[in-house]
């Protein structure tokens, strides 16, 4: 018995020791963490373009009815410039009542009905994207609502500004490393904090006023879109030890 109780104590101390040289191990390695960013720039491929079509009629069906006729002229209009059926996807449409109030009696009354359908128009000619909108107006679209350019496939691009953020994180953790007079370790885990994120160039209704107007001032007959690159970022945590 005593000599079990004397192999447990020292089984137990040896634990101790052990535990005790773990932790401190952990303690004098030390960790860094740090978060990098990297910024790609890209050209657009694709534009996506918004078209409205906004009807009254007496009764709900002659509304519709109506707005089905711009939307089918719209629809043609696009076709007829390349744009496949796919491509041409509506994305809202409503129907509802308008009401004329009296403010003596304080009731209102039904005067018509109003029909509203959002169209989005996908293309890659996005060197001529205001052709597009320009044709749709004249088919019949009461409004636009603006073109977004993107592009379709950013996983080249997005690979590449993973490599840029890793590269980034490296920076700091060496200058901090460098700061403490140590030497930077190896990453212990890496974390993707984004994934395929990325910026998308919008221009907006009022943007296309402006570039109608100074078309129409140049003497130019139709709508001129211009563009910039898109921003394509990634974004890391990564954790190194020194």
């Amino acid at each position: 018995m005593k000599k079990w109780k004397k192999a447990a104590a020292v089984l137990a101390a040896a634990m101790v020791l052990s535990l005790g040289t773990a932790s401190f191990a952990y303690a004098a390695e030390g960790e860094i963490n740090v978060n990098g960013m990297g910024i790609v720039m890209a050209d657009p491929d694709t534009a996506k373009i918004y078209l409205n079509a906004e009807t009254m009629g007496k009764t709900s069906e002659a509304a519709q009815k109506e707005n089905n006729k711009i939307v089918q002229a719209v629809t043609k209009a696009m076709q007829d410039l390349g744009v496949t059926k796919e491509n041409i996807v509506t994305t809202y449409t409503s129907v509802y009542p308008q009401y004329n109030y009296d403010d003596k009696t304080g009731q209102r009354t039904v005067i018509g009905y109003r029909s509203y359908t959002d169209l989005q128009v996908t293309t890659k000619d996005i060197d001529n994207s205001g052709k597009y909108i320009d044709a749709a107006l004249k088919a019949g679209a009461t409004g636009t609502g603006g073109v977004e350019f993107s592009v379709a496939d950013q996983s080249l691009y997005y690979g590449q500004a993973l490599q840029v953020a890793v590269k980034n994180a490296e920076k700091s953790a060496t200058s901090i490393a460098q700061a403490y007079g140590r030497q930077l370790g190896a990453v212990k885990s890496v974390t993707e904090n984004s994934r395929n994120a990325y910026y998308v160039e919008s221009v907006s209704m009022n943007k296309m006023m402006a570039a109608e107007d100074s078309a129409a001032a140049a003497g130019g007959g139709g709508t001129t879109i211009s563009y910039g690159k898109i921003q394509i970022t990634a974004n890391i945590a990564v954790t190194y030890g020194f």
